[in-house]
């Protein structure tokens, strides 16, 4: 039993109860039928013992004797006229056939008092003998083998309808799950019910869909991770040359000016140079912690007022500005932007240091906010046409002639990082950066 499979299993159990239910019932119903049998022949006898009385009533006693053998002749119940005893005991006819030694017999007598024509009172007495066992058996066995076969055929049907939809139900939840086992996102078991077995087809199919969208979702994070680590290793090899050139630069000039070789017997010249060379290792160098740190700048948002933290920055450049004859306008108000503080001042000191950088002499530097972008432009001094798309990647040229900074490559990280839109432009002879504020 414990090796078959569901469909004869569930019909065998099933089957198994309703028989044994019906056999039960008809041994019941054999077992009980002789006593109904019983008092039903009882109730027919009375019948028509009444009946008989009743039409034999204020007749002669001849006819009355006449009619009463006619019918004894024709039926199982024996009716005869009899006298009253002494005693006030009832004679009974010697010639009735029973078996006072069985048990299975049952004789049954009914009396009733009738007026003869000659003003007589006498008796009639009805008589019958019933082999309850025998007549019990005979009657069972007319219908119930019928019964049984019916009941027997209809248990079966049962059964195998009811281990049928059970096996099809078990069946559809296989099938559909060895299609959610390869990840089939089409994979669905259908709901045509509100039972039980319909509500573990639907927890089967919330279940599923869970995994799909955490799988999904680890997908994306995976791929992301993925991009992020080649975009570091890119970087990273990319800023090793960032090194390297300044690096070899400085060595070439310090050689130089150990065996004071040529021009480079200028030594307060070269000095200079180093010290710019440094400088320029420093902030590579300073830029390069500062991306190797834009992972801990997480979780660490809240709303800032810019205009505070742009005229810090504004500080720091005024030196620098001032060398190049720039005008900085800083036209901010109370505006407000989600962001972690540390990561708003290193998005607006690159964006200074690179307007500074790169815009003409005499030009200026406009700072404010239009349509609720942040903005900073700066005059350009570039005539030839931008990639903008290409400006926020990192390229490394040791010559610097195609090399992008790391500058805007940390702002759009760092904005990319608290999932904040900008823009960049070139428009009328101005290089525009925009930040999309909250609404």
């Amino acid at each position: 039993m414990k090796n078959l499979k569901i469909f004869p299993k569930m019909f065998i159990q099933i089957f198994s109860v309703l028989g044994a239910l019906l056999i039960l019932s008809h041994l019941l119903l054999y077992i009980i039928f002789p006593k109904t049998y019983l008092e039903s022949r009882k109730e027919e006898l009375a019948e028509k013992a009444d009946l008989i009385s009743e039409n034999l009533s204020g007749r002669d006693r001849a006819s009355v004797e006449e009619a009463l053998e006619l019918f004894s002749e024709t039926n199982e119940i024996k009716a005869v006229l009899v006298e009253e005893s002494e005693s006030g005991a009832i004679k009974v006819q010697d010639d009735i056939d029973i078996n006072l030694e069985s048990s299975d017999n049952s004789l049954l007598i009914e009396e009733r008092q009738i007026e003869l024509a000659q003003g007589q009172k006498s008796s009639l007495q009805f008589l019958s003998v019933a082999d309850m066992k025998k007549e019990g058996k005979d009657l069972s066995l007319k219908f119930l083998p019928y019964s049984l076969s019916i009941s027997i055929i209809f248990s079966a049907l049962v059964a195998l309808i009811y281990a049928r939809q059970i096996k099809n139900n078990v069946t559809e939840i296989k099938d559909i799950t060895d299609k959610m086992m390869v990840l089939d996102k089409t994979a669905r078991l259908k709901i045509t019910s509100a039972d039980e077995i319909s509500q573990l087809k639907e927890q089967i199919n919330g279940l599923y869909f869970t995994l799909l969208e955490t799988i999904d979702d680890l997908e994306e994070k995976n791929a992301e991770i993925i991009r992020l680590e080649k975009v570091k290793a890119d970087f990273f090899k990319g800023a090793s040359h960032e090194l390297k050139t300044p690096l070899a630069s400085l060595k070439i000039i310090l050689e130089n000016m150990a065996y004071n070789i040529g021009k480079y017997k200028d030594r307060d010249h070269y000095i200079k140079e180093s010290l710019k060379l440094v400088d320029a290792l420093s902030a590579n160098i300073s830029q390069i912690l500062t991306v190797s740190s834009l992972d801990k700048l997480k979780n660490d948002g809240e709303v800032l007022e810019i205009k505070g933290i742009v005229e810090e920055e504004i500080n720091k450049y005024k030196l620098l500005a001032r060398e190049k004859d720039l005008t900085i306008n800083n036209n901010l108000a109370d505006e407000k932007i989600f962001i972690g503080r540390s990561a708003l001042k290193i998005i607006i000191s690159n964006l200074l240091s690179n307007a500074v950088k790169y815009s003409k002499a005499g030009g200026s530097i406009n700072i404010g906010v239009d349509d609720k972008d942040f903005y900073m432009a700066n005059s350009f001094d570039d005539k030839s046409s931008l990639d903008m798309e290409k400006l926020f990647q990192v390229k490394f040229d040791i010559n610097k002639k195609n090399s992008s900074g790391l500058g805007l490559y940390i702002v759009g990280s760092l904005l990319n990082n608290y999932k904040i839109a900008y823009d960049a432009q070139v428009s009328g002879g101005e290089f525009i950066f925009k930040i999309k504020l909250d609404d």
